[in-house]
């Protein structure tokens, strides 16, 4: 698995000189190389469960992922499935950084190998977004996800020390069969000032250690979106209001369409801890029974992707 992010260039001769922007490497699953272990080779500069750690697990863990000839554009896209295996579910994932595998699933990670250039992406930019294509087909109670985070040094999540973190975006992708693809744009939720070292991102066909088997999911053509005034701007996260207060958490989103919103809330490591859908332009009030902690709502309207950080005492 060769790591490296390519720079993708436009030049205007003569008046404006050179505008690049650093974008992942093979975002379209094109490139496909053989692994060590089995004969599902996996995307260059992505990698499965086959090349986690450690090495004797790789070896055991199913192919939960594949290239499709169905495609959004070019000749193949990647496919995620959940297989179980023993009575074990293994989540469909791919990672642009590393896996560590257990036998409980509620023990393993993704990581940023800094290392093993194999196993990590550098970012030294700021993005303020990532879009890409997508379709599924998950079974009753599961659904697929994207998480990225951009950091310094080393990181891995699930985790509860997110101090290196500069941003993140996590997204739940809809837990009904989206059988066209689709686009989706999902916001860079800044932490701090500062850029980041690298990128580390997490697409899987199931909900984590909750994941169902043989829920599956395609992806194609990721791409990050700089907003230096020759992209249009997404998102304007001032519009999502949320406070918490003795456990119910009120939302209010400044629309006055009435344009219905799916809610999301996560918690810190990007697990789910509630989804609802409600109407912008209303003030929703939430019982939200969790531990005290960070969490981050996302509201999906249309194309738009708002977020917000909430803190529950």
């Amino acid at each position: 698995m060769k790591k490296r992010l390519l720079v993708f260039a436009t030049v205007v001769f003569i008046v404006f000189g050179l505008n690049a922007q650093t974008q992942f490497e093979n975002p379209g699953f094109e490139e496909w190389e053989a692994i060590s272990y089995g004969p599902v080779p996996e995307p260059v500069n992505w990698s499965s469960v086959r090349s986690a750690l450690p090495d004797n697990l790789a070896k055991l863990a199913p192919p939960v992922w594949d290239s499709s000839s169905d495609a959004h554009s070019g000749k193949y896209s990647l496919y995620l499935i959940n297989k179980s295996t023993f009575g074990i579910v293994a989540t469909g994932t791919m990672t642009c950084g590393r896996l560590f595998a257990d036998l409980d699933p509620g023990k393993g990670f993704t990581f940023t190998d800094t290392h093993d250039g194999k196993y990590n992406t550098p970012l030294t930019h700021r993005p303020d977004s990532i879009t890409g294509w997508y379709k599924c087909n998950p079974k009753s109670g599961d659904f697929p996800t994207l998480k990225v985070i951009l950091h310094t040094d080393s990181a891995n999540f699930p985790t509860n020390d997110s101090t290196n973190w500069i941003a993140y975006a996590f997204h739940s992708f809809p837990a009904t069969p989206v059988e066209t693809w689709t686009r989706f744009s999902i916001p860079f939720n800044y932490l701090k000032e500062g850029n980041p070292e690298y990128i580390l991102a997490l697409l899987t066909a199931g909900n984590g250690v909750s994941a169902v088997a043989d829920s599956e999911a395609w992806f194609d053509d990721l791409a990050l979106i700089y907003n230096d005034g020759t992209d249009i701007t997404e998102i304007t996260p001032n519009d999502l209001k949320v406070f918490m207060n003795q456990k119910v958490l009120t939302v209010y989103i400044d629309d006055d369409h009435n344009s219905g919103v799916r809610l999301q809330v996560f918690d810190i490591t990007g697990r789910p801890v509630h989804s609802s859908d409600i109407v912008s332009g209303i003030q929703c009030r939430i019982p939200l029974d969790v531990p005290a902690g960070v969490y981050i709502v996302v509201a999906n309207i249309g194309p738009k992707v708002l977020t917000r950080k909430v803190l529950i005492k």
